[in-house]
């Protein structure tokens, strides 16, 4: 459903015009100008952020190459709605009413929400959390709308769609269409993204998908079946010529995490036309959890090295959802984002399943501002140590006392696995981490942005043998 009438002013019209006009062009001084543009619509607290950007694109790092990529290859409608939906609008002129919002209530607006419309996938995984929900549970079509209603209302235009596999509905894609002036990232396997599917994104715009792969064609098989690896590799060939905005996103374990940030991987990644990739490290959660498949801590630090050289050196937007956490001052749960599953319940990150509220018997904004959500704001950061930001396997301490203090109630059976049964091992993990990361935090001064610099250079130097 389209917004605008209520969004923008027509002097806002017309700067916004005028940036797209500049953007499409693959030229430095253009991009530079419709970012000086896009400078002048920023809310005075979010002009440092754009400002980094800038200065990127200035200094002709990979964000550069990036930038291009967008303005260049993408199809009309996929370019602007990247700069219009996801740049302009859900990032930056909206973060005012995101504020009011915050003023009134004394909740910090999420950025993001995400929803899973349906639990059902036509895979099974090793290790999936999704396989744990009811897989006949899907999301009526009302309710999914008035979430994202209630979300516009409040500021909120950027919405992650997961599962199960969320192309399994066959009304996705139309559903998006509705909603022109959000923006969507759809987390899927890829297996049903299909040529009329190919066509409709690069029609519409909105929707970006992220695809999930685990590395190489073993490790992707491995996890996700047979044949998998290949499909993926056609439904990337599709996007790229079509001109569709992807990414990827894959599970970080033992297994694979030096692949994932090796040059073979990305460049393939690269070379496919992805922009961004998304790194979660493997949870212990979902059928018979695994602690083998965790990352020890000097790994996870090492993939976090790994991920800062990749953005470093490759036109790629690597993310480490933990070890970027400095960026965001932490643990962005109940904060920055928040999942509502295919029942309606409201959780406070992907990988906490539990809730005290369901959204079909309340607003999004009694969700937002419940006890629940509130003592996890009130206690974030967890840890002085950024480094460390998780209450599930950094600070598990944390997660059992906030569960006890709230009431808060599995969303699933077997949802209290790190809660009851791992207790023991989770501590003794977080300790391994703690004795890690506090020499690695304690030699990164200043603030986020500038630690984060700062580490891209060393991984750049160390990566050059310099």
């Amino acid at each position: 459903m389209s917004r605008k009438g209520t969004l923008y002013n027509a002097v806002q019209r017309r700067a916004i015009d005028q940036v797209l006009k500049l953007a499409t062009s693959d030229n430095k001084k253009s991009i530079l100008a419709a970012a000086a543009i896009a400078e002048k619509m920023t809310p005075a607290h979010r002009k440092r952020e754009l400002n980094w950007v800038v200065d990127q694109i200035r200094e002709e790092t990979p964000v550069l190459q990036i930038v291009r990529h967008v303005v260049r290859d993408l199809s009309p409608a996929c370019r602007e709605k990247a700069i219009q939906n996801l740049i302009l609008t859900a990032l930056l002129q909206t973060s005012s009413t995101r504020e009011a919002f915050t003023e009134r209530t004394g909740a910090h607006t999420p950025l993001i929400i995400l929803i899973s419309p349906t639990m059902r996938c036509n895979l099974t995984c090793e290790g999936c959390y999704a396989a744990e929900y009811p897989p006949d549970a899907d999301m009526s079509p009302e309710l999914l709308q008035s979430i994202v209603d209630q979300a516009n209302d409040i500021g909120i235009y950027l919405f992650t769609i997961l599962g199960g596999e969320p192309f399994v509905k066959p009304d996705l894609l139309d559903f998006c269409e509705q909603n022109s002036d959000s923006y969507f990232q759809v987390y899927t396997n890829g297996t049903l993204i299909d040529d009329d599917a190919v066509a409709q994104l690069a029609r519409i715009g909105n929707v970006a998908p992220m695809l999930s792969i685990e590395g190489d064609k073993e490790a992707t098989d491995a996890r996700r079946g047979d044949g998998v690896y290949d499909l993926l590799m056609e439904t990337m060939d599709k996007l790229k010529a079509a001109g569709v905005g992807f990414g990827t996103s894959s599970t970080v374990t033992r297994r694979n995490y030096k692949y994932l940030v090796s040059d073979e991987f990305v460049d393939l990644l690269v070379g496919k036309g992805a922009i961004i990739g998304w790194n979660f490290l493997y949870m212990p959660l979902g059928r018979e959890p695994d602690l083998s498949l965790m990352l020890k801590p000097e790994e996870r630090n090492e993939f976090r090295e790994g991920v800062l050289r990749v953005r470093s050196q490759k036109p790629l937007f690597a993310l480490d959802f933990w070890g970027d956490a400095p960026l965001v001052g932490g643990c962005i749960a109940a904060k920055w984002y928040m999942h509502i599953n295919s029942e309606g319940w409201v959780e406070p990150c992907i990988f906490t399943h539990f809730a005290t509220h369901n959204i079909k018997e309340c607003t999004l904004e009694e969700a937002i501002t419940s006890p629940y959500f509130s003592e996890i704001r009130r206690r974030q950061p967890y840890n002085h140590n950024l480094l460390m930001p998780c209450m599930w396997i950094d600070n598990p301490n944390q997660s059992r006392e906030i569960m006890a203090a709230t009431g808060a109630r599995p969303t699933h059976d077997g949802a209290d696995v790190m809660l009851n049964d791992l207790q023991e091992q989770l501590d003794e993990y977080a300790a391994g981490v703690d004795q890690v990361f506090t020499p690695v935090w304690s030699c990164m001064g200043g603030d986020p942005l500038t630690r984060y610099t700062e580490e891209r250079e060393k991984a750049r130097k160390r990566a050059a043998g310099e």
